[in-house]
């Protein structure tokens, strides 16, 4: 398994579970609405009334609940926050890997291209030893020839008894 596989089989998703809870609440209908206009504290919770001057049941909000949520939303910021931390940190050993790589690759293309042109030398003085090793040889031919001269065999000729005849 790779580095990258292992990490995302650790993360088990926890932030949408705790997140489950709000989204169930957020779906309620808006009638659970409430506004805190003039409204006083009593104990942590917030006396609410259809109209400020009727005087009707009177409903108190629990306040654990929002603090639950905030607790879940911080937690779940949280765990982001170090998976994002340990990915950047795995960006970082990638790039750093790639950047040796990089260097490698550069390195050996240097080392191609030097081998390349001593190649083309080895080459260039092999062409002119060879031209020039042709021209000598044409030379001794040339001098062979006016040595030793053409030396074909001469037409025979008749002998002079048959001529006579």
């Amino acid at each position: 398994m790779s580095d990258r596989a292992s990490i995302d089989a650790a993360y088990n998703g926890s932030p949408n579970v705790m997140m489950r809870a709000w989204q169930a609440k957020a779906d309620t209908s808006p009638e659970k609405v409430v506004s805190f206009m003039g409204l006083e504290s009593r104990n942590g919770a917030f006396a609410t009334s259809e109209s400020p001057n009727e005087s009707g049941p009177v409903v108190t909000r629990e306040w654990a609940s929002a603090v639950d949520l905030i607790r879940e939303a911080s937690e779940a910021i949280r765990v982001g926050e170090e998976r994002a931390a340990e990915l950047e940190a795995q960006l970082a050993q990638v790039v750093a890997q790639a950047d040796l790589e990089i260097r490698r690759l550069e390195q050996e293309v240097a080392t191609g291209v030097q081998n390349l042109a001593r190649s083309e030398e080895r080459v260039r003085l092999a062409e002119a030893r060879a031209t020039e090793a042709e021209e000598w040889l044409v030379r001794l031919h040339d001098a062979a020839i006016e040595a030793f001269g053409n030396r074909t065999k001469p037409a025979p000729t008749a002998s002079p008894v048959e001529e006579t005849e």
